[in-house]
Parts: structure tokens; C-alpha cells; sequence
């Protein structure tokens, strides 16, 4: 753990980093700073789990930094250090969030009793910020594909059951829906390129008019789950007004609708099995379950399950299992060697239809692999399974340097805001505060407040440079509150004051 001791008469300062062994008391590193500006910038940069400050410094006081520390939104630990009485500042630390004092003259056995309560006190809030954090901030994160997932293991065929899937559902941080829900599966008769899959998504959604609870890329097909039952005229159309709109011929499979969230894995495989009834029917396009004949044909079962698992390795995860590629290879070369070359062509349009869905626009062209091993089969596929994984790869990465330019543009956009924070940043962008912090760091090199700070005393320059306007006002309009702490940190990062920086340029 990391404690700041921010104090400005040399004295005491060294006297409190001498007072304790720190390391017996659970810090391993003290850093003993004389100035609020530096404690800020230190707190920003590296961050501290302690901080214990002298109240009445140069430039900014205590009080001052604490407050600037909240706005800036930093996470820490604050214990006041005084020579006056306690209760004349109680209420404002109250406010700030303060409730620790030490009182001049500090004696050690205080400071070891105080750090004892503190490293405890921070110790707990690790464990419980760590208990949350495994959970929490990966939904915020990927909150729409873990939604994904929990519908995805919704409508498998080893769903979960009623009281399971409601458990899942707060888990997933997902509304459960109440009444009764309905599966739909389309399919198309030729692979969609990526751009016109999105706006038959698009257009699907528009049909279903708020009904529509989430449609899952099953690969080879669509998989529209449903909140409220369709009357059969209505759904009866869609393929009709699809092809009309996007030049699409598509099949509709219905299953059955059912109450209850247990159920909705039954109502998913009958739509698929609907749906391959209705494949290649040019008058009825749309196929309910409940009319199919019961006639079951002599084709090998296919094993959906476990390409399911595969393509769901490879939708969501940068370093898929390989596992799940290989059992499902091997399943299909447990199947007679009839059916074997037609499972192997599906699975292969299933996996260019997932590239597609991804954005990948530059695969090898389609061809149809032959395999008369199991082996050269594994190898084969094995090879464009990591093709797709890098791909996707690449493509998350120039996502991720999309995000990190789209932050510096709204920092150099909305700088002059003093609310601005890496949460508001955050929010805009759909993503996490600290996944922010750690992608922006990684892709630019400095924090999200490092940049902020160059942006702001960019255009400080530049107004110092063509106006005569005061150094408080120029503090308010490039985003500071605190004249003071602008001038610090003016000076910190050019070795002059704002008066000095302007005399010097008029020179």
C-alpha cells in the first residue's frame, strides 16, 4: 500500500516519515511531498491508498486539494493533520468525506494505532471493490454481449431451468420479461455480406415494433426472440415486405409461444425445426411448429449443440478454445461419411456468416474444404478458426484506438467544462470509467487527466499569449475552478507562472 505525507515544513514532514517503521504497519511505500500541487498530480497519475495532509499550505490547502481529489474523482483514503482544535473543521471534512484527524504534536503510538484502523479500513474496501469488480464491471463493460450470452444459453439445448434462468438473469444484470415469449429463426437463401445483414437486422427490428427482446447470430441463421405473441396474417408478410425492401428471399421458422424463461430453449428448437421445413418453399414462407407433420426423416442428427459452443468461443473471446472446434469435428466424424461432407459445408458457411457478422470483409473466398482424415478435418478447420480469432483480433484493436480518439476529441471539445471527468468521458462512450483509464494509458501512453491537463494549458498558452485577459478568468475558461491550483499547476508544467509566461511572450 502506498501513503502520501503532503506537509510543508520540512521538520515535521521528515519527523512523521521517521516516526514508524511503515513497512511493519502494512505501507510498503511512503512518499513524503511538500506542496498540494504535486500530492494532486502524484494522486492522478499513480494514485495512493493514503493520504495525510496538512491543512494550511502555499497555493492550495488541504481542504482545497481534498475537494479538487473528489471533482477529479479520485479513490482514496484522507486523514487530516492539525495543530488546531478538531472541531472547528469537522463538519467540512464530514462533507469531504474526512474522518480522521491526527493533532500536532503527533506522538507514535497515534499514528500507529490510526494506520492500523486505516490499512484495515482499506483492506476492506479492497475486498469488497475486488468481489464487485469480478462481476460488475465486466457487465458494464460488454453489458449488450453478455446480454447476448445470457439468451444464447437461454435458447441452447441444455437451457436452463425456470428458477435458474431467473437466478441468471440477475447475474447477467438482464429484466427478465414476464407472459409469454416466442422464437423465431430466419434464415436466407444465400450468406448476408456484412453491411447488408446489419440492415436486415435493422429492418427485422423495425417489423417487430418493440416486441422484439434480442436477436442472436446463430451463424448459419437468425434467432429473434420475442417478448408478445405475432397474429399469423401479420408474420405471414414479413418475407414478403423483406424481399420488397432489400431485395432478401428469406424463410421463417415459428415455434410454439410459452410462458416462462425455462421454456424458451423449446421454443427456440422448434423454430429452427420450422424453419428447415420451410426452407425452399417459394409460396409459404413462414412455418409453424405446431403444423409440422410428424415426420421425422432419415438424416444424421447434426450436432447443433456443440457448433454452438464453437462459434460462441469464437464470437466472444479473443483467444477461442480449441476444444470446442475438436469435439465438434470429431461428433461429425462419428456421423456416416454421407452426411459428413454436408455437415462439414454447413459448419464452414456458419463460420464465414459469423466473420461477416464481426465485420470481417476481407476473408479468402469461399471453398468448399475436402477432408478424408479426421486430422487434415481439425487441421483445416483448425487454421480458419485462428484466421477469424486474428482477425476479429485486429479489428477489436482498431476499435479500441477508435474509442481512445473519439476521448481526445471530446477533451478537446468540452475542455473548458471543470465537470469534465474521466466518468463523464466514460458514460458518452458506452464503456466503463476504468476501462477508459486502462485502454487510454495503454493506446496513448499518458492517463486520461495527463491529456486533459495538456489540452487545458495548451489553450492557456494561447490566451496568454492574444489577450489581456486575467489569469483567474483564463483558469475558468479552460476548465479550472481553483486559480490557484491553475497557477501551480501552470508553473509546475512550465516553469513559470501565467503572469511570467505572458510578460516573457510580449517581450
Amino acid at each position: 500500500m502506498r501513503v502520501l505525507i503532503v506537509e510543508d515544513e520540512a521538520l515535521i514532514r521528515e519527523g512523521i516519515l521517521n516516526m514508524v517503521n511503515w513497512a511493519e504497519e502494512g505501507f510498503s511505500e511512503v512518499v513524503a511531498l511538500e506542496n498540494a500541487v504535486d500530492a494532486l498530480e502524484m494522486l492522478d497519475h499513480d494514485g495512493a491508498d493514503l493520504v495525510i495532509t496538512d491543512l494550511f499550505m502555499p497555493s492550495i490547502s488541504g481542504f482545497e486539494m481534498i475537494e479538487m481529489a473528489r471533482t477529479m474523482e479520485i479513490d482514496t483514503q484522507f486523514v487530516i493533520l492539525t495543530g488546531h482544535g478538531v472541531f472547528e473543521y469537522a463538519q467540512k471534512a464530514v462533507e469531504l468525506g474526512v474522518k480522521r484527524f491526527l493533532t500536532k504534536p503527533i506522538q507514535p503510538d497515534d499514528l500507529r494505532k490510526l494506520l492500523g484502523e486505516m490499512r484495515e479500513q482499506i483492506l476492506e474496501n479492497r475486498r469488497m471493490e475486488q468481489a464487485m469488480t469480478r462481476t460488475q464491471e465486466k457487465l458494464k463493460e460488454y453489458h449488450s454481449v453478455v446480454c447476448q450470452q445470457y439468451w444464447q444459453l437461454l435458447t441452447s439445448e441444455n437451457a436452463p431451468a425456470e428458477a435458474e434462468a431467473r437466478q441468471l438473469a440477475a447475474l447477467y444484470d438482464v429484466e427478465p420479461p414476464e407472459g409469454e415469449l416466442q422464437c423465431l429463426a430466419i434464415g436466407t437463401a444465400d450468406p448476408l455480406p456484412f453491411v447488408k445483414r446489419a440492415e436486415f437486422q435493422q429492418a427485422l427490428e423495425d417489423l417487430l415494433d418493440g416486441r422484439l427482446l434480442c436477436v442472436l447470430d446463430k451463424g448459419g441463421y437468425l434467432l429473434a426472440i420475442l417478448g408478445a405473441d405475432l397474429s399469423t396474417g401479420e408474420l405471414r408478410t414479413f418475407p414478403e415486405i423483406l424481399h420488397n425492401a432489400l431485395g432478401v428471399a428469406c424463410w421463417i421458422g415459428v415455434g410454439e409461444a410459452r410462458c416462462g424463461l425455462g421454456m424458451l430453449g423449446q421454443t427456440a428448437q422448434e423454430a429452427v425445426s420450422a424453419l428447415k421445413s420451410a426452407v425452399g418453399l417459394m409460396e409459404h414462407r413462414v412455418s409453424y411448429y405446431l403444423d409440422l407433420k410428424s415426420v421425422r426423416g432419415e438424416e444424421a442428427p447434426y450436432p447443433a449443440a456443440l457448433e454452438e459452443r464453437a462459434l460462441e468461443a469464437l464470437r466472444y473471446s479473443d483467444d477461442p478454445d480449441p476444444d470446442a472446434l475438436e469435439e465438434f469435428i470429431s461428433a461429425v466424424y462419428d456421423r456416416d461419411a454421407a452426411h459428413r461432407r454436408l455437415m462439414l459445408l454447413r459448419f464452414q458457411v456458419a463460420l464465414y456468416s459469423l466473420a461477416e457478422s464481426c465485420g470481417i470483409q476481407d476473408m479468402p473466398p469461399f471453398q468448399s474444404m475436402e477432408a478424408e482424415s479426421l486430422a487434415d478435418a481439425q487441421k483445416r478447420f483448425g487454421e480458419l478458426f485462428g484466421e477469424i480469432a486474428r482477425r476479429k483480433a485486429g479489428m477489436q484493436q482498431k476499435a479500441m484506438a477508435l474509442l481512445v480518439e473519439k476521448a481526445k476529441e471530446m477533451m478537446k471539445k468540452e475542455y473548458s467544462n471543470p465537470e469534465l471527468s474521466v466518468s463523464q468521458i466514460a458514460r458518452q462512450l458506452y464503456i466503463s470509467p476504468q476501462y477508459l483509464s486502462r485502454l487510454f494509458r495503454s493506446i496513448a501512453g499518458v492517463t486520461c487527466m495527463e491529456y486533459l491537463t495538456s489540452v487545458r494549458l495548451k489553450a492557456a498558452k494561447e490566451l496568454l499569449r492574444g489577450s489581456s485577459i486575467k489569469s483567474y478568468e483564463i483558469a475558468e475558461m479552460v476548465g479550472y475552478n481553483h486559480p490557484n491550483y491553475f497557477s501551480a499547476l501552470f508553473k509546475k508544467h512550465t516553469g513559470m507562472t501565467p503572469k511570467q509566461f505572458r510578460m516573457e511572450n510580449e517581450a
